[in-house]
């Protein structure tokens, strides 16, 4: 104290910070415990397909049919309509959509291959995304 006025200017810029940190840490803590809550990683069986999708979304109605064609089993949670499925999907921490849980494993996006190798590790293989065979060309000395 100075002059019996109370703490210093520093004495309280120091307990505002103090105070100031701890807010931050604890809104930390509860992110990242709501987050660990809401993982669907976490609670994803193995084997058990989910796909993060969108109405509009035009690759996710790729997915969508390439699963339904293959016969594999899934579920469908739209993260606009649905705020549980919002809440989830905003804790795998991927901006868009489409985003396909394979048992724990995420695969964000289009990515055929990667989705091809979780989907045929989990027992669910699919002919989906095949490249198409390269048009035979015809010999030089014939006609066509």
């Amino acid at each position: 104290m100075v002059n019996g006025s109370g703490p210093s200017p520093r004495a309280r810029l120091r307990g505002v910070l103090w105070w100031l940190i701890g807010v931050i840490v604890l809104i930390l803590a509860i992110d990242r415990l709501v987050a660990w809550q809401l993982d669907p990683r976490r609670s994803n069986p193995p084997g058990h397909v989910v796909l993060f999708s969108a109405e509009w979304c035009g690759l996710c109605t790729q997915i969508r049919q390439c699963l339904l064609r293959s016969g594999v089993p899934f579920e469908e949670r739209d993260v606009e309509k649905s705020l549980k499925a919002s809440a989830q999907w905003w804790t795998l921490r991927v901006r868009g959509v489409p985003a396909t849980l394979v048992g724990p494993q995420l695969v964000y996006g289009f990515q055929t291959e990667r989705l091809k190798t979780a989907l045929a590790g989990a027992g669910h293989p699919v002919g989906c995304w095949e490249p198409d065979p390269a048009p035979v060309e015809p010999d030089a000395g014939t006609d066509v």
